[in-house]
């Protein structure tokens, strides 16, 4: 009996606040006369992992420019659902989860607004979970971290930075755990900002992969110039 493939859940739902009205929706956006979400999905075919895919969209006007672009895209034998996301990530990934509740794979949870992500990348991280059953790509802090007071913005305290990483995704899980660990996540109204810290919740250990790629995420205006330079350089 053939194993199942995986799952992509492609989180497009954001309102793209901190790019200061210079774009309206990142997601849809050109980069390279291309919308920004083409890179990801090319770089998940790529793998030749995935079955099917879930986009949680913003509203009716995303959606609508979404399915025009993907309709030009050549990406055979996939499977793809559209979900309506909600007014958080966990909202919307939850949504884009119940789709698949049958599933009996893993499933990789993306941001849309990461378009340098590599097929390289997310192989080492699904390695992992297919192990695990829990697993996320990660960057080592380059940064000494600053942990301030509640009150204000004074330093509290300065944690080792040896041990800090920065959470990227793909965040890949067994579709059971991460789906137990959202329904979790919703009952006790708990407010999680990344897929790993829902599975915590559980009591599970999340594996961390170091990605020694640029995976960007677009969040301000000059992203874009970033994304094009490093875009152009792999090609």
């Amino acid at each position: 009996m053939n194993k199942p493939g995986d799952v992509l859940v492609l989180l497009a739902a954001g309102f793209a606040r901190r790019m200061q009205k210079v774009v309206d929706d990142k997601i849809t956006a050109s980069l390279l006369d291309k919308p920004v979400f083409f890179y990801s999905l090319n770089a998940f075919y790529a793998t030749g992992k995935i079955e099917k895919v879930v986009i949680a969209y913003r509203d009716a006007e995303q959606l609508a420019k979404i399915q025009t672009a993907y309709a030009t895209f050549h990406f055979p034998n996939w499977k793809v659902d559209y979900v309506l996301g909600g007014d958080s990530r966990q909202e919307s990934v939850l949504a884009a989860l119940e789709t698949c509740a049958d599933h009996q794979g893993l499933v990789h949870i993306h941001d849309g607004a990461r378009p340098l992500i590599t097929p390289t990348a997310i192989n080492i991280v699904r390695t992992q979970a297919a192990k695990s059953g829990a697993a996320i790509l990660a960057g080592r802090a380059a940064d000494t971290i600053k942990i301030a007071h509640k009150t204000g913005n004074a330093v509290d305290m300065s944690p080792d930075r040896s041990l800090v990483w920065t959470a990227e995704t793909p965040q890949v899980f067994r579709t059971a755990v991460i789906l137990k660990a959202y329904r979790n996540v919703k009952s006790s109204g708990a407010k999680v900002t990344d897929d790993s810290s829902a599975v915590a919740t559980l009591g599970q250990e999340v594996s961390l992969v170091e990605n020694t790629e640029v995976n960007l995420k677009l969040t301000r205006p000059s992203d874009f110039t970033i994304a094009e330079a490093i875009l152009k350089s792999r090609a």
